[in-house]
């Protein structure tokens, strides 16, 4: 017999922290109902299980982007609804406007519906939005729709611009003439203006006559938002934006404070974009503000919509076939899509309609064409571009011009159709993408499952045996204990 060392009691110690630890590991996965709880459990199956996790998390953000996405398209699609019931009704305006048992006050009235409505289209167009992005005014190009949990998985969608310009339904009387502008570069401004370094887009928009405070109070008609919709400048004519101290919503904008830093324009910004480079500074308080681009606008009057170029003397010789004479003022033009001249100029500024040129080779004066249709404070060049949106509607004030306009208002509503189909289309498989994705996290859930949860009968078998073995082992520990005080009884 020896007593040194208690082999049984040794033997009954180990098997008792087996089955401790045992039952610990058992009662964890009781209690938190995974099988595998960290790598040691299973190591191979932690890896396969956390990838399959990424997978159904993406997959269910990828279902929830669907679910945006079919949101921002119903937006878009009901808009297009309204556009839709508009044209059906300047189409029966033109059908009442084309019979001769109108008179002209009749038509006149017509006309004036007719001018309403398509200023509603164009409305429209450029005040539907879904989280601040325009929809319909032709800026929401190229988006993609995320659709998927991996990179890469996704699909594109654009929007054409649904304006009544774009539509051809708008006059072609007096409008705005759109082109791009440089406004002088900015130094030195607060950073705390929502600027970043690089290039940025702010959005112009327009804002309901609001008087700010401060030093350098401003009567604010518009205004640039940067991503966030957050204004970051305002102006009272879109020539000279005022800074402000800080970027503001549009709720707090009374209470904001500008800083007296301007950026200027020759020309009015109401509408568009102004895009920029800012560079923060060594100081990192201040930011200098270049490479300034925005579209203007300016009144014009009896161009017809649409896109014109500006072309140089060289040009305009080429379109009429004759050598303008050396004292001929007309150094540029505008020439429509259709190839034609469409307004002249002699410095690029002043622009006149040519109905009282009969006779290029004779010496033209720019004063006696009559009044400017169109002045801007910016020199138009040649090669630039311009773009006439005329306000009111299709012209339907004779019998002629009303029985055109049938034509082109069915144009545009097979145009607004085409959209609105497009958008349904990708509705559609945006619905049947979110029944995939589901059904598709829902399978890889069930796999994860199989790998990562608990069998809580079998583990509360294990758990049993484990307790019973805890038990018995600590009461063999006691016996084992026992046995070497038998030596003692040597000793008697």
């Amino acid at each position: 017999m020896i007593i040194n060392h208690n082999l049984q009691a040794m033997n009954t110690h180990r098997q008792l922290g087996i089955a401790n630890t045992s039952g610990a590991k058992s009662m964890e996965k009781l209690s938190s109902g995974y099988r595998v709880n960290r790598a040691g459990d299973d190591a191979a199956g932690l890896a396969i299980s956390e990838k399959m996790r990424g997978q159904i998390r993406g997959l269910n953000q990828a279902s929830r982007n669907s679910q945006d996405a079919i949101s921002l398209i119903q937006t878009a699609e009901g808009a297009l609804n309204e556009t839709h019931a508009i044209l059906q009704r300047m189409r029966e305006l033109a059908v009442q406007s084309s019979t001769d048992t109108n008179t002209d006050a009749d038509r006149t009235n017509i006309q004036d519906e007719i001018n309403q409505l398509a200023d509603e289209i164009t409305r429209i167009s450029e005040t539907t939005e879904f989280n601040t992005m325009g929809l319909l005014d032709g800026s929401f190009k190229d988006k993609k729709f995320h659709i998927g949990a991996n990179e890469g998985q996704d699909v594109t969608i654009a929007i054409n611009n649904m304006s009544a310009n774009e539509l051809k339904v708008a006059g072609d009387g007096t409008g705005k003439a759109n082109f791009e502008v440089k406004g002088a570069d900015v130094t030195s401004v607060t950073v705390k203006t929502g600027l970043v370094a690089g290039e940025q887009t702010a959005k112009v928009v327009k804002v309901d006559n609001v008087t700010i405070g401060g030093a350098n109070q401003v009567v604010a008609n518009y205004a640039l938002t940067n991503d966030k919709g957050e204004i970051i400048a305002v102006s009272n004519d879109g020539k000279d934006y005022s800074l402000l101290a800080k970027a503001t919503g549009k709720n707090d904008l009374a209470t904001a404070t500008v800083t007296g830093t301007d950026v200027k324009f020759d020309d009015a910004v109401i509408s568009g974009t102004v895009s920029f480079e800012a560079t923060i500074n060594s100081d990192g308080e201040t930011t200098d503000i270049e490479n300034i681009k925005a579209t203007a606008s300016v009144d014009v009057a009896g161009l017809e919509s649409g896109e014109y170029e500006v072309i140089d003397k060289t040009a305009i010789e080429a379109i009429v076939g004759e050598t303008l004479d050396g004292g001929t003022e007309v150094e540029f033009a505008l020439k429509g899509a259709d190839g034609k001249i469409a307004a002249v100029s002699a410095d690029g500024k002043d622009w006149y309609g040519i109905d009282k040129i009969t006779d290029w080779k004779a010496e033209i004066k720019v004063a006696n064409l009559g009044d400017a249709i169109m002045t801007s404070a910016t020199e138009l060049k040649a090669g630039g571009k311009l773009e006439i949106k005329a306000d009111g509607g299709i012209n339907v004030s004779t019998q002629e011009a009303a029985s055109k306009a049938i034509t082109t208002i069915n144009d545009a509503l097979e145009n607004v159709s085409k959209e609105r189909s497009k958008l349904g289309a990708m509705q559609n498989r945006l619905e049947h993408t979110i029944k995939n994705l589901d059904t598709s996290s829902e399978n890889l859930q069930a796999s994860e499952a199989r790998i990562r949860d608990v069998d809580m009968a079998k583990e509360m078998m294990e758990q049993t045996k484990q307790n019973i073995l805890s038990q018995a082992a600590t009461a063999m520990l006691a016996q084992a204990n026992q046995a070497p005080q038998g030596v003692l009884q040597l000793l008697r």
